[in-house]
């Protein structure tokens, strides 16, 4: 389903395109961005209930890093850390990974 979405929403914004080059009215092509973006929306939607949490493996070089930013006392820092290599967790998952490098 997510392709069908993210196909359509390409469809119409490569319409909304197209009204620019023919003599087709302004509003038409407004309708077909929003319509891109409605179908854009979906697609992503569906993207995000398909996805699996990657789980917390710290390797030798993130877990230097992690000691590093703990070392300096800016554990904030180390759980956003853990955040931003792996996207879909929680602060309470990234939290729980930093306190056990301690």
């Amino acid at each position: 389903m997510r392709g069908l979405y993210l196909g359509l929403a390409a469809v119409f914004c490569v319409a909304a395109l197209a009204t620019n080059f023919f003599d087709i009215p302004r509003f038409i092509a407004i309708a077909a961005i929003v319509i891109a973006g409605i179908f854009l929306v979906l697609g992503l939607r569906a993207t995000a209930e398909n996805r699996e949490p990657a789980p917390i493996e710290l390797d030798a070089k993130k877990k230097a890093t992690i000691r590093a930013m703990l070392e300096r006392g800016d554990e904030g820092a180390a759980i956003r850390q853990v955040q931003l290599w792996f996207r879909d967790t929680t602060s309470e998952e990234a939290r729980r990974a930093v306190q056990g490098m301690g």
